[in-house]
């Protein structure tokens, strides 16, 4: 298998420029963190790892040029091996391998050279943390759940069963080479004429003091934090059955509450907020790994809606239309139909991520896929909702220090909890009263 090279996509042009031209970008680690419990064979580990390298061509593509001349060069499938590092020895080695992990996500994968490091950490006998860390230019969120799903099945291969993964679609190039006519042919106009319809007077939340934080950053990087909270369960429930009824999905019925939190605190009455698509929309692509994330902006008209229901169904309808038009890079999105008040579209985003088996056996060895820990988020205000085992939620907010202080942020979160569950607990009621 010879090297090839071919056209970088839209989206991976787009995160070279900005990564070079904005300082406060943040790191650009999306990496595949495991727990391993049992008698791990480190050889076999390596075995699944250049299997897997060799299965997906993004995790062998580096980059070469610059602008719209950057370019994708694959490389042929090689032998790939773990950094093994022994932490048994430390007094604390759970404490040890968290500053470990976190000092591998810090520092950064040049993918002009190869675009993945992958480091195996010993904490006792029955203990490992493996960290493929792979550079976003490659990979996105939907990747990380399959690449953990075939690192299992391609260890259980290495150490003698004969499971084998699915057929893996589209190669990532071959999604540059659709994205590419799309964008030539007449999709181009239609997707841009839905999006101007859909945004045409919508605003951007406006939330935190910008001003603040340009005054105040004295970094290259502004600092930023999060808070956490687990919602409470009763309430997860409420809401699932707010969905069920509604027949739409967990994503419009947890986005429904942001709209009307952002709306109570900004007075706002037609927000549009960003958010991450999987856009994977084709059945080719369901099964690629590459960075396919592409972010849309959904609108709601909150002020109109009377009753929780109506902000549901608003929010289903723009996650719907989202859906079918997010082939549409985020760059060509017409944002000149928005009310930015001077910020920028991605400066609120909501998420919702993807519900997928975090465990499993393979070779006799348990699996267990791991939230990396310190990686943050490249935007000033993220609200991500995850799931936690099969019942219960976790909200996450991000924020810039300098715009957001940690008590407003802890503030706004327990909002959101707290109108989440009386939302989900009277959809029916008027909002002024639902939401106290």
């Amino acid at each position: 298998m010879e090297i090839r090279q071919t056209p970088a996509s839209v989206a991976q042009r787009l995160l070279w420029m900005i990564k070079h031209y904005r300082t406060d970008f943040g790191a650009l680690s999306c990496p595949l963190l495991c727990r391993l419990t049992g008698e791990v064979d480190a050889d076999a580990l390596d075995s699944a790892l250049s299997a897997l390298t060799a299965r997906h061509e993004s995790l062998r593509t580096t980059f070469t040029g610059r602008g719209a001349r950057l370019a994708q060069v694959v490389h042929p499938p090689a032998s790939i091996a773990a950094r093994r590092m022994d932490l048994s020895a430390e007094a604390d080695a759970a404490a040890a391998a968290d500053r470990a992990v976190r000092a591998e996500l810090r520092t950064g994968i040049d993918p002009t050279e190869w675009p993945s490091r992958a480091t195996l950490w010993r904490l006792g006998p029955g203990e490992h943390i493996l960290c493929l860390n792979l550079h976003h230019l490659v990979t996105d969120a939907w990747s990380t759940g399959i690449l953990f799903r075939d690192l299992g099945i391609l260890y259980a291969g290495a150490t003698g069963a004969t499971a084998q993964p699915p057929p893996t679609g589209w190669q990532y190039t071959s999604f540059v080479r659709w994205q590419q006519e799309l964008l030539d042919g007449d999709g181009l106009r239609r997707h841009r004429d839905y999006w101007r319809r859909q945004l045409s007077g919508s605003q951007l939340p406006a939330l935190g003091d910008a001003e603040s934080e340009q005054t105040s950053t004295v970094s290259d990087v502004p600092a930023t934090s999060d808070v956490a909270v687990d919602l409470d369960r009763e309430a997860v429930a409420r809401i699932r059955t707010v969905a069920r009824t509604q027949r739409t999905t967990l994503f419009s019925v947890l986005l429904a509450v942001f709209y009307h939190h952002l709306h109570r605190i900004t007075g706002q009455d037609d927000l549009a907020v960003a958010s991450m698509f999987a856009n994977r929309s084709r059945p080719e692509l369901r099964q690629t790994v590459g960075l396919l994330a592409n972010m849309v902006l959904l609108r709601a008209r909150v002020g109109q809606a009377t009753t929780f229901a109506d902000l549901v169904g608003q929010a289903h309808a723009a996650a719907i239309g989202a859906f079918t038009y997010q082939d549409l890079p985020y760059q060509m999105l017409p944002l000149d139909a928005v009310q930015t008040g001077g910020r920028r579209a991605d400066d609120v985003l909501f998420n919702v991520m993807t519900e997928m088996d975090h465990r499993t056996e393979a070779g006799g060895v348990g699996f267990e896929l791991l939230v990396p820990p310190g990686l943050g988020s490249r935007f000033r205000f993220e609200l991500a909702v995850a799931p936690v085992g099969p019942t219960d939620l976790r909200a996450v907010f991000y924020h810039r220090t300098a715009a957001y202080p940690e008590a407003d942020a802890t503030a706004f979160l327990a909002g959101y909890a707290d109108l989440a569950a009386r939302l989900a607990t009277e959809p029916h009621a008027p909002l002024r009263q639902a939401s106290g």
